[in-house]
């Protein structure tokens, strides 16, 4: 009886330490649920299989992982890395019995003392395991790029391991779980676990080196973008310059002869479209000049100048010099990137294409502000936000779900998107370290008006 309980722990151990991993993933509904299922499963599997109950209640929680987040490796890597915390728990505990306690396996199975301090060990430990992996998925920015580069090997390395130690499970059940077995397969666990540990921490480092690399590369790529734009704009002025003092001579013979009407058609025909040209989108770049993050402007530009190259009213405001804001620049410029591409997309289909960009300081934080013309016919805001989910084509609606995920994973960020008539309107919220943190919505979350 005393094992089935402690099997049941174990379970809810289990089940439970995925949502710690993956923060804020999971309604409290589907944990529950979760939980209900994998003490069903772990309890009928476990007077039948005993141990080996833990993989039917693994595939189980793969299967949910995968329902909820429809991430393939992160349903294979996360579960199966929460297993393995669990029995590294176990095997902790055990010694910790034995050594410490005085006690003995024998004991652990017939003492319900001995037991409830043991599940209540493996609980703690596996909690703890979990929490410091979502502060390491947290803080790596590239977690992505991770888990799309190296996400396949570590998950068959993982599973491995699983298999490594359930062999040594089942080596030790026919030799009868002797002190000497568990101390012995403590020492190879711990070794093999720190061995997975170091691979992991490795390939962190390979990726965050590539990461910096590339995002550098983008950093350099987007302000050369923007300083051919104001070059572009600078030899734009110089040939007015030069040209100006022609065109006003080229006026003063009709003013000599005060012929007006002449005057007129050639100030329509010729002088107008000079002025239309001036006053084109291409210098509406102006208001940028009160934006000091360089990163950001260069993205905001070289996605501004690409719209007026396709028609569209590209607007800019910033009034106010705007120094810092406080978000990763990378990731900034991600979500602003996704922002504008997609305001741009959607503008281009309509009858007045219009892309407004506003930066707002105000006592909170900053406000990036991005509202675009839209049909009519455009789907419902849940919708637009769904992983695959496009207006374009299948397989191609991933730009507002990274969006989703990026806003997700950043404190002190918030999204608001709403839609008025024919206009679409997201809002990107960076709050500033000082607002107070029950005010300011520290917990980065999506609003979907």
């Amino acid at each position: 009886m005393l094992l089935i309980f402690g099997s049941i722990i174990q379970m809810v151990t289990f089940s439970l330490s995925i949502p710690i991993m993956l923060k804020n993933q999971f309604s409290r509904k589907y944990i529950a649920y979760m939980v209900t299922v994998s003490i069903l499963l772990g309890y009928f599997f476990f007077l039948v299989m005993g141990s080996a109950s833990s993989f039917v209640v693994l595939l189980f929680l793969m299967l949910s992982v995968y329902y909820q987040l429809r991430k393939f490796i992160l349903s294979i890597l996360i579960p199966t890395i929460t297993l393995i915390f669990m029995v590294i728990s176990d095997y902790i505990c055990g010694v910790i019995n034995i050594r410490v306690i005085g006690g003995s396996n024998v004991s652990l199975q017939y003492n319900s003392f001995y037991m409830l301090l043991s599940v209540t060990g493996i609980m703690v430990l596996t909690f703890l395991m979990s929490a410091i992996v979502r502060g390491l998925f947290t803080k790596l920015n590239s977690r992505d790029i991770f888990l799309k580069k190296y996400g396949l090997y570590l998950s068959i390395l993982s599973i491995f391991t699983v298999v490594i130690f359930y062999i040594n499970i089942w080596i030790g059940q026919r030799q009868g779980f002797s002190d000497e077995n568990i101390q012995a397969n403590s020492i190879l666990f711990i070794f093999y676990f720190i061995l997975l540990i170091g691979v992991f921490v490795a390939l962190t480092r390979t990726v965050m080196k590539e990461s910096a690399l590339q995002n550098r590369q983008e950093q350099y790529e987007q302000l050369t973008d923007y300083t051919e734009n104001l070059e572009h704009l600078y030899t734009d002025m110089q040939k007015f310059r030069h040209d100006y003092i022609n065109i006003l001579l080229s006026m003063s013979e009709f003013i000599r002869n005060k012929d007006i009407e002449q005057l007129q058609i050639y100030f329509e025909k010729k002088i107008m479209p000079i002025s239309q040209g001036m006053q084109s989108n291409t210098y509406k770049l102006g208001p940028l000049h009160n934006l000091k993050v360089q990163e950001l402007k260069g993205v905001i530009s070289a996605k501004m100048i690409k719209a007026q190259e396709l028609n569209i009213d590209a607007v800019i405001e910033v009034i106010e010099p705007i120094e810092h804001i406080n978000m990763d620049s990378i990731q900034l410029c991600r979500c602003v990137g996704i922002l504008l591409d997609n305001a741009i997309e959607e503008a281009i289909h309509c009858d007045e294409p219009i892309v407004t960009l506003a930066l707002i300081r105000n006592e909170r934080g900053i406000l990036i502000v991005v509202m675009n013309s839209c049909r009519e016919e455009t789907p419902e805001l849940y919708k637009l936000f769904e992983k695959g989910f496009s207006t374009k084509g299948n397989n191609r609606g991933l730009g507002l779900s990274n969006l989703k995920e990026i806003v997700s994973q950043c404190k002190g960020v918030a999204l608001d998107t709403e839609r008025k008539e024919k206009t679409f309107i997201q809002i990107l919220e960076v709050l500033e370290p000082s607002v107070n943190s029950d005010a300011n919505r520290s917990t980065s979350s999506v609003i979907l008006g």
